[in-house]
């Protein structure tokens, strides 16, 4: 067999590939064996015409597309590891060649895993943007953890609503007189003043009272996701069922109690500011990461495959589509929100995964350049630290290690971005409390 490789743009190859008359005949008397078991020939039973036989009944043709089923995986194998070449995608094959005399000739082209030229990625400029807790902080999370711990409860000392208040509403949506979908409700609790409806809509019941009906007219914002609501004047018939207010519990011992496992306020405080220090050092870590990775990607060269685009998009595509179900948002909802078209998305979706791609190969490249590796010691400490506060350690160390080779690769990953930061050039800026982000946008 002879091999020839031709490299083709995208990390794609194509592989020539000659093997002798010999090779071909060894194919052709597999197909006889089997293709004369499941034909009839005059004369004979089936499966015990010769070979020859059945060649001048049917003509050898007969034998072609077995004998390449045969051949075909063996020769594109061998290629493969003559080579070298890591594929990652089926192949497509073109036969040129199928002669007895003359042997086989087929053409091979796959989409391979791409070379990666790494650029610089050693002492490169990176911010730290360090963010300190506040007092505020940790008082904002207390009042959500509160907001969290409230209950409603029933107004028995007026009859009429107030800002604030969580009415209890029926109401139905009238567009130049006719009701329009999704514009009507019956027992629909509204919290006065949340902006949860429309604008002038919450303003507007405020002063009615318990059992009062009437007639509310505002107008939706141009804006809409709906196009045949945005900017339409519409009229809404509503109804006050009922009334409640929030009651929040106190701020004292008995409330650390019971949200928490500690004994007192000041303890929980304290949990609180620790946890939020925790979540600030890991959204720092992830501005530099992501701005690192941003430089060595902008350094390098990597030709990404089409098969790997492609594939990449697709799992983008599925997790954007799972989580707009979780919000309860449909495809059509997000398009009018963004005012973006089907297309525009898609290409944004693209131009992620391709990040993607390019972000897991580059850290896999350092890695290999500078001789990462996990050792079985420090597989084993990540596993104790795991199951440490296990309620079934055991358990928890065998489903572990059904997944160690995913551990492996997670530990290599991190020890990849510690030695990325470990040899970057870091200037610490700290972040004034009143421009601290709630979030990362970082993976």
């Amino acid at each position: 067999m002879n091999v020839n490789l031709e490299r083709l743009p995208n990390s794609r190859v194509k592989l020539t590939i000659e093997a002798d008359a010999a090779k071909l005949e060894e194919g052709l008397e597999h197909a006889y064996r089997t293709v004369v078991k499941r034909v009839a020939i005059p004369g004979f039973r089936k499966g015990k015409a010769p070979r020859r036989i059945l060649e001048r009944y049917y003509g050898q043709s007969i034998l072609y597309e077995d004998a390449l089923d045969y051949l075909l995986p063996q020769l594109y194998q061998a290629a493969v590891e003559e080579t070298n070449i890591r594929p990652v995608d089926e192949p497509s094959i073109k036969v040129n060649k199928l002669d007895t005399n003359e042997g086989l000739s087929v053409e091979i082209s796959v989409d391979v895993f791409p070379d990666v030229q790494l650029g610089e990625y050693k002492g490169l400029p990176v911010e730290k943007r360090v963010r300190k807790v506040t007092e505020a902080d940790v008082e904002r999370e207390l009042e959500r953890l509160r907001l969290n711990n409230s209950e409603l409860v029933a107004v028995d000392d007026r009859d009429t609503v107030q800002n604030g208040d969580f009415a209890n509403i029926d109401f139905k949506g009238y567009l130049d007189g006719q009701p329009f979908s999704g514009g009507a409700a019956e027992g629909y609790t509204l919290e006065i003043g949340s902006g949860q409806f429309i604008p002038g809509f919450e303003e507007q019941l405020i002063g009615m009272k318990v059992g009062e009906e009437k007639e509310i007219n505002v107008t939706f914002p141009e804006n809409y996701h709906r196009a045949d609501l945005a900017g339409k004047p519409v009229t809404f018939k509503v109804k006050i069922n009922n009334l409640k207010v929030r009651m929040l519990p106190d701020l004292d011992d008995d409330f650390a109690k019971d949200v928490s496992e500690y004994e007192t306020l000041a303890e929980l405080k304290d949990k609180i500011r620790e946890d939020l220090e925790a979540n600030n050092t890991h959204v720092t870590r992830q501005e530099m990461e992501n701005k690192l990775i941003e430089q060595i990607i902008a350094n390098s060269t990597i030709e990404l495959p089409q098969s790997m685009i492609d594939q990449q998009t697709e799992y983008v595509k599925r997790m954007f589509h799972t989580n707009l179900l979780y919000s309860g948002m449909t495809w059509e909802m997000y398009l009018d929100i963004t005012k973006k078209t089907e297309e525009e998305v898609n290409e944004e979706m693209r131009a992620e995964a391709v990040q993607q791609l390019k972000r897991v190969l580059i850290l896999d490249a350092v890695a290999e350049k500078e001789n990462i590796s996990v050792t079985d010691e420090e597989v084993e400490k990540e596993i104790s630290e795991r199951i440490a506060n296990s309620a079934d350690p055991d358990k928890a160390r065998q489903n572990l290690e059904a997944r160690r080779q995913d551990l492996i690769n997670q530990l290599k990953v991190e020890k990849t971005w510690d030695f990325l930061l470990d040899n970057a050039v870091i200037t610490e800026v700290e972040v004034e409390p009143e421009n601290q982000e709630t979030n990362s946008d970082g993976e």
